[in-house]
Parts: C-alpha cells; sequence; structure tokens
C-alpha cells in the first residue's frame, strides 16, 4: 500500500509540475509577444515621426520670395518691451534708442560686392538688394562681380574709399564642399570685412549665404541680400548722425 501511495504521489506531482512548467511556457509566450508588438508600436511611432519632420522640413525648403519689406530690423515694425506702456516706467533713467532711427529719410548711397559663381542664385540676390534698398528710400550706385567670395576685399576697400558711398554690402555664396577650403575662405573674409568697416567707419553689410551651405539651404536664403541691405542702410544714418 505505502508502493501504491508513492506512485500515487508521483504522478500527481509530476502531473502538476508539467501543468505549471506548460502554463509558465504560455505566460512567457505571451509576454514576448506583447512585448514585440509595443517594440513594433514604438518603431512604428517613431518612423512616423521622422515622417513627419520630413513632410514639414520639404515644405519649408520652398524658394525664399523677394521680400520688398523687413518686419524684424525696421524700427516702428515692431513694438519692444520697453516702449509699451507697462515697461516704459522702468527705463525713464536710460536712454534706449535703436539703430536707424534718427535721419530716416537720408538718402544713402551703396556699393555692393557680388559673386560671379552660382550665377543664377546671384541674380536673385542681386534684385533682392535693389528691391530692399528701394523699400529703404536707398539706393546702389556701384556694382562689382567678383570671381568669388576670396576676391571680395580688396573691391571692397576701394568702395569704402569711394566718398560717393555711404555703405557697402558683400553678397555670395559659400558652398558646402568635401574639405574645410569654403569654412576657411569664409572665416578669413568675414573678419577682413569686419576690420574694413571699422578702418574706414563705414558699414559693411554682410549677405554671404553659408560658408557650409546646401543648393537647398541657399535657395531659402535669397534674402540674406536684402537683410544684409537693409541693416547697412540703418547704420549708415546713425554714423551720419555721429
Amino acid at each position: 500500500d505505502d508502493d501504491d501511495d508513492d506512485d500515487m504521489f508521483a504522478a500527481a506531482s509530476t502531473s502538476l509540475s508539467t501543468t505549471y512548467s506548460a502554463c509558465f511556457r504560455r505566460r512567457r509566450r505571451q509576454e514576448q509577444q506583447q512585448q514585440h508588438q509595443q517594440q513594433q508600436q514604438v518603431s512604428s511611432d517613431s518612423r512616423t515621426r521622422k515622417t513627419n519632420l520630413r513632410i514639414r522640413a520639404s515644405s519649408s525648403n520652398e524658394p525664399a520670395k523677394i521680400q520688398e519689406t523687413y518686419q524684424f530690423h525696421s524700427p516702428g515694425k515692431v513694438t519692444f518691451a520697453h516702449e509699451t506702456e507697462e515697461e516704459q516706467s522702468k527705463w525713464t533713467n536710460c536712454g534706449i534708442s535703436h539703430v536707424g532711427d534718427v535721419n530716416e529719410d537720408a538718402k544713402v548711397k551703396l556699393g555692393v560686392v557680388i559673386g560671379e559663381f552660382h550665377d543664377q542664385l546671384m541674380n536673385r540676390m542681386l534684385e533682392d538688394a535693389r528691391l530692399s534698398a528701394m523699400a529703404m528710400n536707398a539706393e546702389i550706385t556701384k556694382v562689382v562681380f567678383v570671381p568669388g567670395t576670396y576676391e571680395a576685399p580688396l573691391i571692397l576697400e576701394n568702395m569704402l574709399m569711394d566718398d560717393s558711398l555711404d555703405a557697402a554690402c558683400v553678397l555670395g555664396y559659400i558652398e558646402k564642399g568635401s574639405t574645410l577650403h569654403g569654412e576657411e575662405m569664409g572665416n578669413t573674409c568675414s573678419l577682413i570685412f569686419k576690420q574694413l568697416e571699422l578702418e574706414y567707419r563705414k558699414p559693411v553689410g554682410m549677405g554671404i549665404i553659408g560658408p557650409g551651405a546646401t543648393a537647398e539651404q541657399a535657395e531659402t536664403r535669397v534674402a540674406y541680400a536684402g537683410n544684409a541691405i537693409r541693416a547697412a542702410v540703418r547704420m549708415a544714418r546713425t554714423m551720419k548722425s555721429v
């Protein structure tokens, strides 16, 4: 009888162990399936986000339109905090002005140094510069095309020595390349431009796209030309009052 009881107990234990193992394996498979589904969902969500980002990026890469007015760097277009009734009292003992506030009707004459390379892009930038000058009651009276940005400093210096010009702008495009040539050229020339501006005390507008800009980025940055013109005109009017 004892032997029979032992056999029955062993059989029951084996059956219970088998049942438990089967349940454990089934539960483990379910957990793995859930984890796999969650990973697939996360991966799907990530792909969706990346697709949406690409869509937004592509929709924002439309060719820049020529801007005839400027909303950010022109006094009177934007109300700054210190100009509001709530904030004015904080600045009663401080003089705050914006470059270009004075001599707003003064006629400013500009020279433009522009690169020959990438001629189609340069044509659009020069037109943007012309329209921006007109909108600011200024006039571009001299334009000199140079082979590239590296040749601009010497011509720029000649313009700054010209008493008939109040300011100058440099327009160009330093594209992204496989070497650091463009970066070196951009760093060198931008430093020279600023040194010439300080030496001759005439504003120099910086309308160079890059360095390191792709063709797609350049297409959306044609308005750099107009921005440079507007900044130079405002600076020139301020310098006339100094």
